[in-house]
C-alpha cells in the first residue's frame, strides 16, 4: 500500500484580496467519482497538445478522446487541462520511454490492469504528493494511446475506472480529498508542480522500475 505524504511545501496561489481560496470539504468518494472526468479532461487537452505539435501529416484522430464531452465552466475539466499543460514539457522529455516501457509490457485487455497497478504501486511508494499524482495521469493517457494505436480500442474509460480503483485501494483519493480535492490543483503554483512532475517522471521510467519489471 502506498505511503502517505504530507500537504506541506507548495505555494499557493492567493485570492482577490491576498488571502488563500477557501476549499470546501470533500470526501474521498466524490474525489473517486470526479477522477474520471479529470483524467478524460486532462487526456483530451494533451491529445490537443500533440497533434498540434506534429508538423507535416495530421496524426490519426482517436475517436474516444476525439467525443469527450467537456464543460469548460466544470472546475474538474478546468483541473484537467490545467495539469495537461502543465505537464506538457514534462511529457515530450519521457514520452519515449514511456512509449519504450510499453512496447516492453506488451498491455492488453487481459493483462492492461495488473500493468496499471504495478506501474503505479512503484511510482507511489515512498509517498504521496501532486506530481505523483500528474504523473499517474500521464501514464494512464500514454497507456490509453498506446492501445488505440495497436488496435485496441474503447481503454480510455477503462483506464479511468482503473485510476478510480487503484486511488481509493490506496489511499491517494484520501489523500486528494484531505488537500480539498482535485480543485486544490488549481491554487498551486506552475514551479512547484513542474518541480514534482518532473521528479515523478524520473520515478516511473527509474532504473529500479527497469530491474523490477523488464530484467525478470
Amino acid at each position: 500500500m502506498a505511503a502517505r505524504g504530507n500537504g506541506n511545501g507548495p505555494a499557493k496561489k492567493s485570492g482577490p484580496n491576498g488571502q488563500e481560496p477557501t476549499l470546501e470539504t470533500i470526501s474521498e468518494d466524490q474525489v473517486a467519482q470526479q477522477t474520471i472526468e479529470v483524467f478524460e479532461s486532462y487526456s483530451f487537452y494533451r491529445y490537443q497538445q500533440e497533434r498540434n505539435e506534429i508538423e507535416g501529416d495530421v496524426p490519426v484522430v482517436d475517436p474516444e478522446i476525439a467525443s469527450i464531452q467537456r464543460d469548460p465552466e466544470s472546475p474538474n475539466t478546468q483541473v484537467g487541462r490545467r495539469l495537461a499543460f502543465i505537464g506538457d514539457d514534462i511529457n515530450a522529455r519521457y514520452d519515449g520511454e514511456f512509449s519504450e516501457m510499453l512496447k516492453t509490457l506488451q498491455p492488453s485487455r487481459d493483462n492492461a490492469y495488473e500493468y496499471f497497478v504495478r506501474i503505479a504501486s512503484s511510482l507511489f511508494e515512498s509517498g504521496i504528493n501532486w506530481g505523483r499524482v500528474i504523473a499517474l495521469l500521464s501514464f494512464g493517457y500514454r497507456m490509453a494511446i498506446h492501445v488505440y494505436q495497436h488496435g485496441l480500442t474503447g481503454f480510455l474509460r477503462r483506464i479511468g475506472r482503473y485510476m478510480v480503483d487503484f486511488m481509493l485501494n490506496n489511499r491517494i483519493a484520501q489523500w486528494i480529498a484531505q488537500q480539498g480535492g482535485w480543485v486544490a490543483a488549481l491554487n498551486l503554483s506552475n514551479v512547484y508542480l513542474k518541480y514534482m512532475v518532473a521528479i515523478a517522471a524520473m520515478i516511473l521510467v527509474g532504473q529500479f522500475v527497469v530491474r523490477r519489471f523488464f530484467s525478470q
